[in-house]
């Protein structure tokens, strides 16, 4: 079996893609086509304008994905931006993403602000906003959404306070097992245990076990299905 070669760009270069073992970019690349590999790594600005199939990838600055994304884990400390679907194990991310397709994860933990124009999927979903927050639909089994003062970008920590409503959760629907929520939108939210934390305007709420709401948000029907 043929060895597998690595893809290196330092500075700035550019790739029709293929197949590799390790790809590490360190200042700007551009990866033409699809883009197979087991380790893909950037520190600084990357753009492939096809899919990408690995089995981590750890980006430390801007990527855009033309296509779809395909890794078991996805470590992100800056702003990604993926025009197809995700398909992960795991995501880490502080920063920001913005997906135009389905988002499918078994762990999500970020630490920042997202926009998904399709459905986030994921077994646990763990979400601290610094940025505000936009997604059609929500689906796991647990859920935990707040609001964080502080921001955090490569490792480094601010003090940020943006006005209240640039840092809100809008989606339609919310369902899971588990589920807490901080600065949430939602239209129905749908689970066994749910509360409703500070700051949230949600139109219905449908619990199977227990509901509890706090006095700063606005619930406008809730029932026991």
């Amino acid at each position: 079996m043929d060895k597998k070669a690595d893809l290196k760009i330092y500075g700035q270069g550019s790739s029709a893609g293929g197949i590799y073992k390790d790809v590490i970019i360190k200042g700007t690349g551009q990866i033409s086509g699809d883009l197979d590999c087991i380790n893909y790594k950037v520190y600084g600005n990357s753009e492939i304008n096809g899919n990408l199939n690995a089995n981590t990838v750890n980006i430390k600055g801007q990527t855009e994905f033309g296509g779809d994304l395909k890794a078991k884990v996805l470590k992100i400390q800056g702003e990604v931006s993926i025009k197809g679907d995700m398909f992960l194990d795991q995501l880490v991310i502080i920063g920001n993403i913005k997906c135009k397709g389905d988002f499918n994860a078994e762990n999500f933990v970020l630490e920042g602000g997202f926009g998904i124009n399709g459905l986030l999927n994921a077994d646990v979903i763990d979400i601290n906003m610094y940025w505000p927050c936009n997604i059609r639909e929500i689906g796991g089994t647990e859920i935990k959404v707040k609001r964080d003062e502080k921001f955090s970008f490569l490792g480094i920590k601010n003090i940020i306070k943006p006005h209240a409503s640039n840092k809100l959760l809008k989606t339609d629907i919310i369902e899971a097992d588990e589920i807490y929520l901080e600065n949430t939108h939602a239209k129905i939210v749908r689970g066994n245990n749910i509360k409703i934390g500070p700051e949230c305007k949600i139109e219905l709420v449908e619990y199977k076990k227990t509901f509890k709401k706090d006095d700063k948000s606005e619930v406008n029907k809730f029932k026991k299905i």
